[in-house]
């Protein structure tokens, strides 16, 4: 009997464990470019602040350089990030970029935002999801009007964190007060003995 019940525990655990995926791949790029899907010219690189992914409008003209990656949120998942806008041209070419969740704009920027060759801080942001299911993080810069003088967008430290207890985690809770009420009567019953 002893056996059989911590052969349903463990069977337990992993279903719980396995019952939801990683809510994002390679959040912090440090295995490369895997779990992104790539459209254009995507580079790393890495500084004191960690590894980043930098896009580069280079396209053409209205072409964006896309970096994108199907999420898998519960409710209340909050996901984040830090993006960057470097504007490579000037006036009246606005190159643009923009960092969205299902199409709502988390970041956006352009060269009228920020002037001629200039750039934004390194912004933060998060982003809280209302409901349980998928979502698409999309990303991208594009030149405008001509072909030269690409803008770039800088992406980096994308994570979701979440108040919602993890599966395995519920299923240890559970495990836990179990073997508390077993344990408890075993004693009860060892006393009047």
């Amino acid at each position: 009997m002893k056996l059989n019940m911590k052969t349903l525990a463990v069977a337990f655990a992993f279903a719980a464990n396995s019952a939801f995926a990683a809510p994002i791949t390679n959040g912090k790029f440090t295995n490369g470019l895997e779990g992104w899907t790539v459209d254009g010219s995507v580079t790393l690189g890495s500084d004191t602040a960690g590894i980043h992914a930098s896009l580069s409008g280079n396209r053409g003209p209205g072409v964006y350089t896309t970096l994108s990656q199907v999420l898998r949120l519960r409710a209340g998942d909050v996901f984040g990030g830090q993006a960057q806008f470097i504007a490579g041209d000037y006036l009246p070419y606005n190159d643009d970029a923009f960092l969205s969740i299902d199409g709502l704009n988390l970041f956006a920027s352009n060269v009228a935002a920020v002037g001629n060759y200039g750039r934004t801080a390194l912004t933060g942001f998060t982003w809280t999801a209302a409901s349980t299911g998928d979502y698409v993080l999309m990303m991208g810069v594009a030149n405008r009007v001509d072909g030269a003088a690409p803008s770039s967008l800088l992406v980096r430290n994308f994570a979701v964190t979440s108040d919602v207890p993890e599966p395995g985690s519920c299923a240890l809770i559970g495990l836990g007060l179990l073997g508390a009420g077993v344990a408890r009567r075993m004693a009860a019953r060892n006393k009047t003995a």
